[in-house]
């Protein structure tokens, strides 16, 4: 037998060759789309009907350099895809949202397939096979000369029954010894994975004054890269942010909820990729002893990086997203250009936790009632504005004169408190 790689992906008019990464409409090359929204685009196709998150995205896409990769920065590619589509095919909508997690693709995709060059073993049915084929030859053969060749035919056929029960033993064997090594490979990722994240939030974040280097080696690599984003960095920078405030996690954190949802070991053994659901309560306390709060974190969702460095797993990096979205906080709206009655005009909002890839705003005013608010959907931020988790800056308003609420939403969170802001 050997793998079917996918080349090309076809649905509706629409065929998208993944190996060039070239996107056609009715077999007519469409121009207007770069190649970053097609692998985009590539990466949603491979899971059509079902969901295709961010973070899965991100991996598949910006694998070699996830620094800075946000699920905005997706968001921004699957706007220019859904331009493209509507352009051609104005009636039909084929990538869905599913706020704060991924996309889903709803049209029929069908797969044009490649097969490889690399022969995989065959199964021990093809033996048998073989034995059925040799034993309808010497038939056929005995039947025209059964006088001459009995003999030889049992002789023979003894040979490839001992042949046939060999090859089985063989292919037995190969199957376990490749298969035992996988599932070890699995436990150890998983003992990793868990045990890194006790030793991070329970013992280091407990007495971040006693951090050194080394005790980072059991579970994470160095980093590969001085621009990349790895948890060794991460964790380091922690560390010192909690000495510099003179702060440290208390005996009463505790891990809530630690679910393996999927562990990935690539092919050739060098590489995985796990997904948890995580709850935290952390409890933080400053140098004096005094407790500053208590706080529970997620339930949320981590995908993480793993490498084969000499025979150990080690983790690389990892990307957390959450399922329940944080109530955005507002503390300033200022006007960039002057508000003209029913004239767009531009004002950048000011607060945090601020999620570019979910928010959206609310407003109330003349023409806006309470009871159904007027929107700037995320879809209107994403393209005008320039968005991060403190900065809503450019944000596009059109109103009419008067006095106007603005209120913030990441996704179904509840609202933020509202902040106002005045059309002459």
């Amino acid at each position: 037998m050997k793998d079917l790689t996918p080349c090309a992906y076809r649905f509706n008019d629409f065929r998208l060759d993944a190996e060039r990464f070239a996107l056609y409409h009715h077999g007519e090359l469409v121009r207007e789309i770069e190649k970053k929204s097609l692998q985009v685009l590539a990466a949603i196709l491979e899971s059509p009907d079902g969901l295709v998150t961010h973070e899965e995205i991100i991996e598949r896409v910006w694998h070699d350099n996830l620094q800075g990769v946000t699920p905005a920065r997706v968001n921004h590619y699957v706007s220019k895809l859904r331009k493209v589509f509507t352009k051609y095919e104005p009636d039909l909508k084929f990538i869905e949202s599913s706020k704060g997690l991924g996309y889903v693709f709803t049209a029929e995709v069908e797969f044009e397939e490649e097969r490889s060059s690399i022969a995989q073993p065959e199964m021990p049915g093809a033996v048998l096979d073989t034995t059925e084929t040799v034993e309808e030859t010497i038939a056929d053969t005995d039947r025209a000369n059964s006088s001459k060749i009995t003999g030889n035919r049992r002789r023979l056929m003894n040979a490839i029954y001992v042949f046939a029960g060999v090859s089985i033993i063989a292919l037995v064997v190969v199957s376990l010894w490749k298969w035992y090594p996988s599932r070890n490979d699995e436990e150890e990722i998983r003992s990793v994975v868990r045990d890194s994240q006790m030793y991070e939030s329970l013992v280091l974040y407990e007495r971040p004054s006693t951090f050194k280097e080394e005790d980072l080696d059991k579970y994470w690599t160095t980093e590969l890269d001085v621009n990349g984003n790895y948890d060794r960095r991460r964790i380091r920078d922690a560390v010192k942010k909690l000495i510099d405030d003179g702060r440290h996690y208390g005996d009463e954190t505790k891990c809530e909820q630690f679910e393996f949802q999927s562990v990935e070991v690539d092919k050739n053994g060098e590489y995985a990729i796990v997904k948890t659901l995580e709850k935290w309560f952390v409890s933080v306390y400053l140098s004096d002893g005094s407790l500053q709060k208590n706080r529970y974190v997620g339930p949320y969702f981590v995908s993480y990086i793993l490498r084969k460095t000499g025979s150990r797993w080690l983790i690389e990096k990892s990307n957390t997203a959450r399922i329940n979205r944080p109530i955005p906080q507002l503390s300033d709206i200022q006007t960039i250009s002057n508000p003209v009655p029913e004239h767009e005009f531009f004002v950048r909002i000011a607060g945090k936790d601020l999620e570019p890839e979910t928010i959206y705003l609310e407003v109330v005013g003349p023409g806006c009632p309470e009871s159904k608010p007027c929107k700037v959907p995320n879809t209107a931020l994403m393209e005008k504005a320039k968005l991060t988790d403190t900065t809503l800056d450019n944000v596009p308003l059109t109103l009419a004169s008067g006095d106007f609420r603005i209120i913030a939403h990441n996704g179904e969170s509840q609202g933020s408190n509202p902040v106002d802001v005045k059309v002459p």
